[in-house]
């Protein structure tokens, strides 16, 4: 069943069952999208998985302003078009449509959107309060419906996290912070590491493919069986199929029709290097998909966060193998 799309198309054969395999629901770069993570949560019991892990990007990157109209309503501009909400009733479901796509919104009156506009600094400030805002209540909601379940759910900022993010998930009851950390699942040990190899964007979390190199083995280091763990590595490798993402321009403009690699060659080494039994990347989201890297199965479920719509991966373990995955979208 490796491959198909659906959330209604996960089935396992009565010899995976008796054999108690481990279940992993795995998920990343939701970007702030109300609606992709409570899908992740729901789908913990959809799928009854044991295990659900939330590899970043887990932030927005975008706030929009709700500006107040003289003769009542709300203008903003969104996705590039001038947008109008005359009632409250339109307020209300521009904001969900905002919060879907990831993004934030402020109310704001003229005078407060011009002081804003003219001050990058009061924006940046404005922008991480409300982002910040917005985890504490993920970390909460899952605190609340995760309480009395058996999942264990493990979660990792990503390159585009800002460095406060790590104290927020660290509050959760529920939600282990598998950042940089070795932990067990079952019989096999996940380490998670975050950073990227440098992008256009220059986010908080990314450096030289030379400098991840050394931060990476001192993390493999941790792990004692290294042919029977996980990965959890944010980048994916340099030169698979699960790094080709558009070229861009000098103006940061997609090539038509042209992608190139972009992942990380520090961790395409530790995968060669070291050949765990799987590895769990993000980063790309135009990537999504599975391949060998000799034993080693490497899987990216990409992500289309911005529409509201949960992709994911649901991958079998059973006696020291990959027994089965399924891509999953909804």
């Amino acid at each position: 069943m490796a491959g198909l799309d659906g959330w209604s198309l996960i089935t396992y054969t009565r010899e995976a069952s008796m054999g108690k395999p481990l279940k992993i629901f795995f998920v990343t770069d939701v970007h702030g999208s109300n609606v992709c993570y409570r899908k992740f949560l729901n789908a913990l019991k959809v799928y009854n998985v044991d295990v659900g892990i939330l590899l970043g990007d887990l932030t927005g990157k975008v706030l929009i302003p709700l500006v107040e109209k003289a003769g009542g309503g709300w203008e903003t501009t969104l996705m590039g078009t001038h947008t109008e909400a005359p009632t409250q009733e339109d307020l209300d479901k521009l904001k969900k449509t905002i919060e879907m796509m990831g993004y934030y919104w402020v109310h704001q009156t003229p005078d407060e959107f011009a002081s804003f506009r003219d001050d990058p600094a009061k924006v940046d400030a404005l922008f991480k309060q409300l982002m910040l805002q917005r985890l504490k209540e993920w970390i909460a909601l899952a605190d609340e419906r995760l309480a009395g379940t058996p999942f264990k759910v493990y979660m990792a900022p990503g390159n585009d996290d800002h460095f406060e993010v790590d104290k927020v998930i660290e509050d959760s009851a529920a939600i282990v912070n598998c950042n940089n950390r070795n932990v067990l699942l079952g019989d096999h040990e996940m380490i998670t590491f975050c950073w990227a190899n440098p992008t256009p964007w220059n986010t908080p979390r990314e450096k030289p493919d030379e400098e991840l190199e050394p931060m990476l083995e001192e993390l493999v280091a941790t792990v004692k069986d290294k042919s029977n763990a996980i990965f959890n590595f944010h980048a994916p490798p340099y030169g698979y199929a699960l790094d080709l993402a558009p070229e861009l321009n000098k103006d940061l403009v997609q090539a038509a029709d042209h992608k190139i690699h972009v992942g990380s060659r520090a961790v395409a080494k530790m995968i060669e290097k070291y050949q765990p039994l799987l590895g769990l990347h993000g980063h790309i989201h135009e990537s999504r998909g599975a391949q060998k890297s000799k034993r080693t199965l490497l899987i990216n479920p990409g992500s289309e966060y911005s529409e509201g719509i949960l992709k994911g991966a649901v991958i079998v373990l059973e006696k020291g193998k990959v027994k089965d995955y399924v891509f999953t979208s909804g």
